[in-house]
């Protein structure tokens, strides 16, 4: 008897953890697609995310761009963003790298709520949340393998093949 009441408890201990983890992650179930463009029209926008990416130094410090029309709720995961109004706030580096960078835009039906400018090798997923007006859509970056350290002489993709 005892038994059955401690498996019971655990059972009821564990879903009270995990709960809130759950409704936590439900906000943005929705993931939309992103189609490519040509191009990010050159508009007013709202305002600008720069995400910044220090170890890149000098040529690959920018790893990315939102581009945010006016009244869409938009925002990122990425850790080291921030607000500019105009592309002349970028580097002269980050500047002449913008010019390769792959273009999305966020786009539900026939409405565009905003665009995506990232590096070759960086992938973006958008999620949808039609209940936070401020946070509708959340750009989660994905940063390329080599950048989160699977690279290098002793991982088996660096310059030199180390045998033990």
């Amino acid at each position: 008897m005892k038994n059955n009441s401690r498996k019971s408890g655990m059972k009821m201990t564990a879903l009270g953890l995990l709960m809130p983890a759950l409704i936590g992650c439900s906000g943005y179930h929705t993931q939309i697609k992103k189609p490519e463009v040509k191009s990010i029209p050159e508009d007013k926008y709202e305002r600008i995310i720069k995400l910044s990416n220090p170890e890149g130094e000098p040529d690959r410090s920018l790893a990315g761009l939102i581009f945010i029309k006016k009244g869409a709720g938009v925002c990122t995961n990425y850790p080291r963003e921030e607000s500019i109004t105009s592309l002349e706030e970028l580097q002269i580096m980050e500047k002449s790298s913008y010019r390769f960078f792959s273009t999305y835009a966020i786009k539900v039906g026939e409405e565009t709520f905003g665009f995506i400018a990232i590096p070759l090798g960086y992938r973006a997923n958008i999620w949808e949340n039609k209940k936070n007006t401020e946070c509708r859509f959340l750009v989660d970056i994905v940063l390329p393998e080599s950048t989160k350290g699977n690279s290098g002489p002793f991982t088996g993709g660096g310059i030199f093949n180390v045998s033990p």
